[in-house]
């Protein structure tokens, strides 16, 4: 697998949240846990959801500089995307 796609793979999910969204409701020093609250509408502002056009086209890049693998079978993709 190309280490440009192996990279994209091992990438957590990120949800951005402004700083001035938050309200802290409460901490717990000993469990080092705060809880807050976080303002929808920030969430959804910077966090807007990609276009099927834009997941297509990025596709189309990848592909165009060969930022892919192909498999033979279920299983080798399996091991693949595990790796």
């Amino acid at each position: 697998m190309n280490k440009s796609i192996a990279t994209k793979l091992n990438k957590k999910a990120v949800v951005k949240i402004p700083l001035d969204s938050f309200r802290c409701i409460s901490k717990y020093p000993k469990e080092k846990k705060i809880i807050c609250e976080i303002d929808m509408k920030d969430i959804k502002r910077m966090n807007r959801a990609e276009t099927i056009d834009e997941i297509i086209n990025n596709a189309r890049l990848d592909y165009a500089l060969g930022d892919f693998t192909t498999h033979q079978s279920a299983n080798s993709l399996i091991k693949e995307l595990h790796s």
